[in-house]
């Protein structure tokens, strides 16, 4: 398993080591553990320009996805990029009052998920998405991993 972190962002001190366990225990439980996976950690305005880029909608999101596989027709162990807005992650969960490293969880997840296949358009298929986010955070509090920001 590789996991490559990029930290484009100075509003909350990530532990790299953390995040790496938080990522591979995903990866293990998806049976993926062999993957090659690239996390950005970066600002708003970052994941706006990139969504724009991308997807042609011009404002801030949470988390992208950057798929090898689908995207390419490509199989092997590389699996993209995830994308995630710490920004997004700081005043979603200050909204939902929830600890920001709950949400910054539920981000890295929804993003692999979404390189392993998984998608949130459609209600049917969001549905199995968020209930396997959920087993997959119960899995982060019983293995008692943790992230200190």
């Amino acid at each position: 398993m590789k996991i490559d972190i990029q930290n484009l962002q100075s509003i909350i001190k990530l532990d790299k080591a953390k995040i790496t366990e938080r990522a591979g225990a995903v990866l293990s439980a998806m049976s993926e553990p062999d993957a090659e996976l690239s996390l950005v950690f970066v600002n708003d305005m970052y994941i706006r320009n990139l969504n724009w880029k991308y997807r042609r909608i011009d404002s801030a999101t949470d988390v992208l996805a950057f798929p090898m596989r689908d995207s390419r027709g490509l199989s092997g162990s590389i699996l993209g990029d995830v994308v995630i807005s710490v920004e997004t992650a700081r005043r979603e969960a200050k909204k939902r009052k929830k600890d920001f490293q709950e949400e910054l969880d539920l981000y890295l997840a929804h993003g692999i998920l979404h390189l392993l296949g998984y998608d949130d358009e459609k209600p049917r298929a969001r549905k199995k998405m968020r209930e396997k986010e959920k087993e997959l955070l119960r899995l982060f509090q019983s293995s008692r991993l943790s992230i200190h920001i």
